[in-house]
Formats: C-alpha cells, structure tokens, sequence
C-alpha cells in the first residue's frame, strides 16, 4: 500500500511539474488553482499541528509567513487568487458586498508574489514558484499530509483477485 507522501508525489507534485511543460504557459491556471487548495490544506496542518485556530486571518498570516509577503500582499491574494481560482475559476475582482480588489497578473519573469500599489493596485505572481513553495512546504512537512480528521487523506484499494481470502 502506498503512503500519503507517495500518494501525493502521484497525485499531485508529478502533474503540477507535469502542466509547465504545455506550451504558452497554459497550465498555469491550473498550477495556480491546485496550488492553493494545496497551501490551505497545509496551512491549516501546520497552524494546528502548532496549537492555532485554523481561522482566515492566521491562514493569511501564516501565507504571509511563508511566502515572505506583507500581510497586506497575503489578503490581496488570499481575495483575488485564492477565494476566485477556488470558487469561480478566475480571479475576483469585486466580492458581494461590492468590495473592490487589485487587478491581478501572472507572468513567467516575476520573481515573487507582489501587490504593486498605484491606480489600481495590481497583484503580480508566477504560478511556477507558487506551485514550487507549496510543494516545498510539503516536503518539509510530509508528516501533515495525513493530519486533517475533516477531510482525510485518500488511499488507493485494490479490489482481491476473485477467489482471494481478506
């Protein structure tokens, strides 16, 4: 049987390499999509696993924390990418209360995440090293994979030839 570091180099760290290699860059969205529920699962491990609430300020915190981000850097991109890849496949740029957020781009030569202040403000980032840190922040801590009582790691069963005693 497979452990949960194996299952997610399988799962996950082999396909998000994998979709660099589409020309134009067009996995990134993906990359970018992936990568977040990725670090929220982590994030929320690693608060845990550290005697903290898991609450939406101590995740953004703890992004910050790990990304080497102002807390300022962490919301904009906790509202844009995170809260708009994860429920609407794009970037929000306004929420339900009419709330306002930075324009947002993704290019390959951007060395980090960074909110660029102006008018408007512009949130920059490159989904490679995003993908790149969380699976950095993993394999640090492949321990937390298997952590979470809420929503727990998948196994792979295999199904005994016809015949076979458990």
């Amino acid at each position: 049987m497979s452990t949960p570091t194996e299952l997610f180099e399988r799962w996950y760290s082999t396909p998000l390499k994998c979709l660099e290699k589409i020309p134009d860059g067009d996995g990134a969205f993906v990359v970018l999509s992936i990568s977040c529920l990725l670090y929220e699962r982590y994030a929320v491990a690693i608060l845990k696993d550290t005697n903290n609430r898991a609450t939406d300020d101590a995740k953004r915190d703890q992004f910050a924390s790990d990304f080497g981000v102002d807390r300022e850097t962490a919301e904009a991109f906790w509202n844009v990418i995170r809260n708009g890849f994860l429920h609407q496949a794009m970037g929000m740029q306004r929420n339900a209360n009419g709330d306002s957020f930075p324009a947002w781009v993704v290019r390959h030569d951007f060395p980090r995440i960074a909110l660029e202040k102006g008018s408007p403000d512009v949130l920059k980032m490159q989904p490679w090293l995003i993908r790149d840190c969380v699976l950095e922040l993993w394999a640090k801590r492949p321990d937390l994979i298997d952590k979470n009582k809420s929503f727990p790691w998948a196994t792979i069963w295999t199904e005994p030839a016809k015949g076979a005693t458990v």
